[in-house]
């Protein structure tokens, strides 16, 4: 089977496949001891981030260890911010915290820099990872949403709500919707450039996205979105993957976008996803608990799912990151419970 032949690249362009394809948000994370015995060398997690070999390392792990039809390398969707200025540091337990965050009139600009130069650890560990994995296994690079890296760099760390992000776009929509737009073209040059440097497929992590109205969305979002994927296609034909937790609320506002595949989160139904999308390729949308199920009743479930998304192609995943505490073997029992389903006996 050649690279084109893949079910998961298949999948991410509508096509027929003999195998549902299927990979896991986080795979390469805390649930798995390889890769716990890997992040203890590493005592600063940017440290870590960026070591490519480290990041290959990792990547490689669930393909070899769980059969996943794609790798997604390994690094963080903030890595954009050092370059344009900010003070990030991950802090044990309390995730990334931002010294200098961005706020509204205070005078600061973003400007845009150059990826391959500013990020060239990240190019180095997708050559890296593309040395070492099966030839036929495609590897996903990604970046974070506009919308979602501002929410950290404003806010200046992690937070249930993200007010003074929400605050200012309210306050100041000028503004704010040139911060967005900036990110929007330093993303789609990062992307462009784990393109280069040898993904197959990319994703795109609005992880904040549900915090908004489906209105403001459209209105403050949605046109950042489009100027990322507009310049992006400008530098690449890859098939791109647009994730939003809380897609629930999004699906009609997410549907003009010019990606191939809408991925979400599992508080909608795959059966209701499938009838707003029509037949664009979907991904999702398992509940990450459910790994703590009976290897029957995971069974269950995604012989539930996969009849939900008769009508187009489907990608199997989590609808967000694996948890730290996942079962292994939960997991294992997902992936097998996905293999095991024949596409010609969905339709």
């Amino acid at each position: 089977m050649g690279m084109n032949d893949s079910p998961f690249l298949k999948a991410c362009r509508g096509e027929s496949v003999d195998r549902i394809p299927v990979w896991i948000l986080r795979q390469a994370g805390r649930f798995l001891p390889q890769y716990r015995e890997v992040r203890s060398r590493f005592p600063d997690f940017l440290e870590f981030v960026r070591n490519p070999q480290a990041c290959a390392e990792v990547t490689c792990q669930p393909p070899a260890l769980l059969g996943v039809d794609a790798a997604i390398l390994f690094s963080d969707i903030l890595t954009v911010l050092p370059p344009l200025g900010f003070d990030l540091a991950f802090r044990e337990g309390e995730g990334p915290r931002i010294s200098n965050p961005l706020r509204s009139g205070d005078g600061r600009n973003l400007t845009a820099f150059d990826p391959v130069q500013e990020l060239s650890y990240v190019m180095d560990a997708v050559r890296a990872c593309r040395q070492a994995l099966p030839a036929d296994l495609p590897l996903i690079g990604f970046a974070g949403a506009p919308w979602t890296v501002a929410c950290y760099a404003v806010d200046g760390g992690g937070s249930k709500e993200f007010s003074r992000t929400r605050a200012w776009l309210y306050s100041d929509p000028t503004g704010f919707a040139k911060v967005l737009a900036t990110l929007a073209d330093t993303t789609a040059d990062y992307l462009a450039a784990q393109a280069e440097a040898g993904c197959q497929v990319l994703q795109v992590f609005e992880s904040w996205g549900g915090l908004l109205s489906p209105t403001d969305y459209r209105r403050m979002v949605i046109p950042a979105m489009e100027r990322l994927l507009s310049r992006l296609r400008e530098k690449t034909d890859l098939p791109v993957i647009v994730y939003c937790n809380g897609a629930s609320t999004l699906m009609r506002e997410l549907l003009v976008l010019d990606c191939q595949v809408l991925a979400f989160d599992w508080r909608i139904e795959m059966e209701d996803a499938r009838a707003i999308a029509g037949s664009r390729p979907l991904q999702g949308n398992f509940d990450p608990c459910l790994l703590h199920a009976s290897p029957d009743d995971i069974g269950r479930r995604v012989r539930e799912v996969a009849t939900q998304s008769v009508g187009g192609a489907w990608i199997a995943n989590l609808g967000h990151g694996i948890q730290p505490d996942a079962p292994v073997a939960g997991l294992k029992a997902l992936i097998d419970a996905v293999h095991e389903i024949d596409p010609r006996t969905l339709a």
